[in-house]
């Protein structure tokens, strides 16, 4: 596995859990001096080069199985490192929660199984969202509407502050039978996480793009809520932040995905995922993929986490439960 983007804030705490796995992997990165002393500490060999660098891909990548991109924003990375996987034979996984990557990664679905290669954008948190999706869509007949409430606990990191405004350029997205468009009527809902009930948002997340790829349901809404950790977040500028949250802070509360499909007659099924702060489960998730990856599982072209994998997967995620309501 190579892990590009490893001396970012998300991409140390999955370069620490491949370590932990003693999974067979080297590190990337464009600053010479982070990813240097990050090799040194794991060791691991390391690369160091631009997104840009066509060449210095095709060295980081010989002999590699697996790419795990994780430097964002993935607006600047993603093309440049899928394509240096498509030409190079190896599988491609990112962190991303933008969903111009996902459309990405769906455009380049015969180019991949061209190569022999899986596709995957959205492999991190999205893993166990779509398992939950994946789970309540077999339990109906003809399920047709889809509605999924994310409470995020932690705060942000620098990196994810400077993605999301990739995501709020979308404005308030949905699938309405079976197509992208914006939502008319954009209202909260209340969602259920078990013993509490939270009002979460209307926010496009990446259901619209991955659980629809897993499912096919045709009508899909997202809902977002923010639980910060208990220290107060300085005001979320770039500049203002920390590199992210400490790891006593994403110790000290847990994420929510909450999930109910409804089916053509109108039966309804819910159930929800309890899961680690979403910098924990990030790290977790797609490590869980690249493993599989690595013991060769996987299906070539483009991919969601639930049309590679289905709700199993989420037994490859410590500390992560779904439950039935």
């Amino acid at each position: 596995m190579l892990l590009y983007g490893a001396a970012g804030y998300t991409g140390k705490i999955i370069a620490a859990r491949a370590k932990q796995l003693n999974l067979d992997f080297e590190i990337a990165g464009r600053d010479l001096d982070t990813i240097k002393e990050l090799a040194q500490e794991l060791s691991v060999p390391y690369f160091v080069f631009s997104v840009d660098d066509e060449q210095a891909w095709q060295e980081a990548l010989k002999d590699k199985k697996v790419l795990v991109n994780a430097a964002g924003p993935f607006k600047f990375t993603a093309e440049q490192a899928m394509s240096a996987c498509l030409k190079n034979g190896v599988h491609y996984l990112d962190i991303s929660a933008e969903l111009d990557t996902y459309l990405l990664a769906e455009s380049l679905d015969e180019e991949a199984k061209n190569a022999g290669i899986q596709v995957m954008s959205g492999a991190g948190l999205f893993v166990s969202y779509d398992a939950l999706v994946v789970h309540l869509s077999k339990l109906v007949e003809q399920p047709e509407f889809l509605k999924v409430g994310f409470r995020h606990y932690g705060g942000f990191s620098r990196g994810s502050v400077l993605s999301s405004k990739n995501i709020a350029d979308l404005g308030s997205l949905i699938r309405k039978n079976g197509a992208v468009e914006e939502n008319a009527n954009p209202n909260s809902k209340i969602f259920s996480f078990g013993n509490e009930n939270i009002e979460c948002m209307p926010t496009p997340l990446g259901g619209i793009i991955l659980s629809y790829k897993s499912t096919k349901i045709p009508n899909i809404e997202e809902f977002f809520s923010l639980k910060l950790p208990a220290t107060e977040l300085p005001n979320l500028l770039p500049e203002n932040l920390p590199d992210g949250p400490t790891m006593e802070e994403r110790s000290s509360g847990r994420n929510g995905i909450s999930a109910e499909v409804t089916s053509k007659d109108g039966k309804v099924v819910r159930a929800y995922v309890d899961a680690p702060s979403g910098y924990d489960l990030t790290p977790l998730s797609v490590v869980a993929v690249a493993n599989r990856i690595l013991n060769d599982d996987f299906k070539i072209g483009y991919q969601s986490p639930g049309s590679s994998y289905g709700e199993d997967i989420i037994n490859d995620i410590p500390d992560t439960y779904l439950t039935d309501i």
